[in-house]
């Protein structure tokens, strides 16, 4: 190969390689400025929903709370208990 056949293939690659990458950079440029022409149209129908999940987790957690409180609440009563009768025995017996 003669060095001018080189030269024609070299800037055909380097052609080639500018028009790739144009192309693929083309999404990340066209992606974020419709997504924040669009956002508007989105965000308006969401934001009431959004609402009711927010108070919907609010008495999901309010609720979760209480039965919690309810079905742990005798396992600390018995060892409270425990612990305070054993503090009160080894008070009386003089084990410290």
């Amino acid at each position: 190969m003669n060095p001018e056949t080189l030269a024609i293939g070299r800037d055909l690659a380097v052609i080639l390689l500018i028009v790739e990458a144009a192309i693929l950079a083309l999404p990340l440029l066209i992606i974020p400025f419709l997504i924040l022409r669009y956002l508007p149209r989105v965000k308006a129908p969401i934001k009431p929903n959004l609402r009711k999940v927010r108070q919907r987790t609010v008495q999901v957690e309010r609720v979760t709370k209480v039965v919690m409180g309810m079905a742990v609440q005798p396992f600390l009563w018995t060892a409270a208990m425990t612990a305070a009768l054993r503090r009160g025995l080894e008070h009386i017996l003089g084990r410290r």
